[in-house]
């Protein structure tokens, strides 16, 4: 084999790349600043945005921000314009500087009867500096002793002072749902998914808004109380209250045993839950046999109108039971004192 043949061997072939004078000083330069033993793809860690804007800051002459405490939202939203133009309404207030401290209510659901009367303009100090002035026996009470201030009692955001534990027995509770549509509400509730029972009992009060003006019926015993039946649409929870408390049962049978082995029939009283109670079961049960094309909220709204006209199977119920306890007055035992 010639020496030419063997030169020319691809095992013998090999690419020699040619470099110029700054790509050789660039590349030792790379080599030279680059660490022994490299740990990553991310060991050269950016600076905290923070710090980068506390560095900026000093260039640009300008107040850097606290890295110590962080940066509030609500800065960081007033430097930009359009996070300031979606922010909540919330936060947009508290930046203008009307926002309540906090999200507390301005409002108490604790009502005193006996504060009925009080002016928004009494002068709770003066009134606790003239009763620390005099003690329970009569004896001066030095003011400097006094340490107490009313306005330390009252919550930031409250308008009054926490009331005083216990609570008086006079003490009224407001609700947020009238007590009726509270128990109906209960009533119809399924598996303990009460938001779907509100979201049912809602569309009842609106259904029953737009129904018309019942018409009278000697059938129904309508409760003397209740508002003119042409004024009921536009108050449906006046016209839900006067359906149920004019089909509630006065009484209830109970059955109890006897001489003789036997169980005798003892007509009861009722409160007033346990009235609507009674009818408020009715009216579902009774719903609940109408036609399955209309929904819940329909069915009910259709039948509290056939309880106030007069036309719902409750009133046979409610003349059953008041007819048995006629009938059974009898077994009534009363313990004479």
């Amino acid at each position: 084999m010639s020496p030419r043949t063997m030169f020319l061997r691809p095992q013998c072939l090999r690419v020699v790349p040619v470099r110029s004078a700054v790509a050789s000083l660039a590349l030792r330069a790379c080599s030279s600043a680059a660490p022994k033993n490299p740990r990553g793809s991310n060991q050269d860690v950016l600076p905290h945005a923070s710090e980068e804007a506390a560095a900026t800051a000093k260039i640009t002459s300008e107040t850097p921000p606290d890295i110590e405490q962080g940066t509030s939202i609500s800065e960081m939203i007033q430097r930009d314009t359009e996070a300031l133009k979606n922010a909540p309404s919330v936060l947009k207030k508290e930046l203008k500087g009307t926002a309540v401290p906090g999200s507390k209510r301005e409002y108490s659901t604790y009502v005193d009867p006996r504060d009925n009367d009080r002016a928004d303009d009494v002068d709770f100090n003066a009134e606790f500096d003239a009763a620390a002035m005099h003690g329970t026996d009569n004896e001066p009470v030095q003011a400097d002793a006094v340490s107490i201030n009313l306005e330390a009692t009252i919550p930031e955001g409250a308008k009054y002072p926490l009331p005083t534990l216990p609570l008086p027995a006079t003490s009224v509770m407001k609700k947020r749902y009238p007590p009726v549509v509270e128990q109906v509400t209960n009533l119809i509730m399924r598996h303990g998914k009460k938001a779907t029972a509100q979201s049912v009992m809602t569309e009842v009060l609106a259904i029953l808004r737009t129904k018309s003006a019942p018409k009278p019926s000697l059938r129904a015993n309508i409760i003397p109380t209740a508002p003119p039946l042409a004024s009921l649409p536009s108050d449906p929870i006046a016209y839900l209250q006067t359906a149920i408390d004019s089909v509630g049962p006065l009484m209830t049978i109970k059955s109890i045993k006897g001489s003789g082995g036997f169980r005798e029939s003892v007509p009861s009283p009722l409160r007033l839950r346990q009235r609507r109670r009674k009818a408020i079961t009715w009216i579902i049960e009774a719903a609940d046999k109408k036609k399955a094309r209309m929904s819940l909220a329909e069915r009910l709204a259709d039948e509290i109108v056939a309880v106030v006209e007069g036309r719902s199977t409750a009133w046979d119920k409610r003349q059953q039971v008041h007819k048995t306890a006629v009938a059974s007055r009898a077994n009534v035992k009363v313990k004479v004192m």
